[in-house]
């Protein structure tokens, strides 16, 4: 059965590509879901409050093998506060 997990975090946000930082704010609040579908897969979603989504949004895929998290896409980086709601629900950061 799949599970899924919302909530807030308040972060410093950029956006870069190989030329440099293209944008980058402070104290973005953040609506942040994280679902876990079975011992294989489970996905990400988030947005920038203020704008819903228009001036901050990433969503992706993550990898399991059991409990361990093993891999994720959609993203450069897979955020800090994904990955500690994860540690929180008992997986193993193994990236």
């Amino acid at each position: 059965m799949a599970e899924q997990y919302d909530f807030k975090v308040t972060k410093s946000l950029s956006l870069e590509n190989s030329f440099g930082t293209i944008k980058q704010e402070e104290g973005i609040e953040i609506d942040v879901t994280v679902g876990i579908n079975d011992e294989d897969s489970g996905w990400f979603e988030l947005y920038d409050v203020e704008t819903g989504g228009e001036d901050w949004y990433a969503e992706g895929g993550i990898e399991f093998d059991g409990m361990d998290i093993v891999g994720y896409d959609g993203v450069f980086e897979l955020p800090d506060f994904i990955v500690n709601k994860l540690v929180d629900l008992g997986y193993k950061d193994e990236l």
